[in-house]
C-alpha cells in the first residue's frame, strides 16, 4: 500500500519548526532564543518530554497550529511569503 507523503503534524520541536514550518512565513528565520521568547509571550501550547523536570528533561514540543496562527496574526499581509507569480507593470505613459 502506498502511504501519503503529507503528514498532519500537531506538535514539533523548535528545530523541526525552524526546518519545516517557519520558512513558509518568515525569512530569514530568527534565532531560537527569539522564537522561544515570542512563543512564550503568545502563550502557544507546549509540551515538555518530562514535565516534572525543571531544567532539561528532553525536548519541548510546540503546537504547530498555534505557531502558524501566531505568524498569520502578527505579520503584515505584505510580509507573508506569497507564491511567485509574474507581475504586470502598467505604464503611466500614454
Amino acid at each position: 500500500m502506498q502511504q501519503n507523503s503529507i503528514q498532519n503534524v500537531r506538535l514539533a520541536t523548535l528545530d523541526q519548526l525552524v526546518e519545516t514550518v517557519l520558512p513558509n512565513f518568515i525569512s530569514p528565520v530568527p534565532s531560537r532564543e527569539t522564537l522561544r521568547a515570542w512563543f512564550d509571550g503568545a502563550n502557544i501550547s507546549r509540551l515538555k518530554a518530562n514535565a516534572v523536570a525543571k531544567r532539561g528533561g528532553g525536548p519541548v514540543y510546540y503546537s504547530v497550529a498555534g505557531v502558524e496562527k501566531f505568524f498569520r496574526s502578527r505579520l503584515l499581509p505584505c510580509r507573508l511569503k506569497q507564491p511567485t507569480e509574474p507581475r504586470r507593470v502598467q505604464s503611466s505613459i500614454p
